[in-house]
């Protein structure tokens, strides 16, 4: 599983659904990490593109962008990146997005039976792109301290192993 050494997480997102990170400190093998996922289609968090679109490899992380923008509906204005207003409605976009929750619904509904954490990663996810999610995973944090995950100030943290 990949793992961030994060010294500071803290993702503001504006009302125009802009995302700019606070200081964030990824090591030269978790930025050539992104960037090489990036390269074959898979979408990294908006805070991991915007800290690349910020640093020394704004061409790399460009180039991807315009190869993906359209699949990860995301888009770049005035050097920050943001989802794009266009394709968050149309048919086809809400369709997957509801059948994406449904599927995390299925697996989240599963956690909560069995007890199993289904992990950082999937969990960070859900509540990045839905926000509908954050209230049950917050039921289920609460309900599953031992997984070692929290919500603090609205970021989700891993606090323990």
């Amino acid at each position: 599983m990949f793992r961030l050494s994060i010294e500071l997480l803290a993702i503001i997102v504006s009302h125009e659904g802009t995302c700019s990170a606070a200081p964030v400190s990824l090591n030269q093998s978790e930025i050539f990490e992104w960037l090489d996922r990036a390269n074959v289609g898979e979408c990294p968090p908006l805070w991991v593109i915007q800290y690349l679109l910020d640093s020394k490899y704004y061409a790399s992380m460009r180039a991807t962008i315009s190869k993906f923008e359209k699949l990860w509906n995301i888009s770049v204005v005035n050097y920050q990146v943001q989802k794009s207003s266009e394709a968050l409605f149309t048919t086809e976009d809400i369709a997957i997005r509801s059948k994406v929750r449904l599927l995390r619904m299925e697996k989240l509904k599963m956690a909560s039976l069995v007890g199993e954490n289904p992990g950082f990663d999937f969990l960070q996810q859900c509540c990045d792109d839905d926000p509908a999610l954050q209230i049950v995973i917050k039921k289920l944090l609460a309900k599953f301290p031992q997984w070692g995950v929290a919500v603090v100030d609205g970021e989700l943290i891993e606090w323990g192993e």
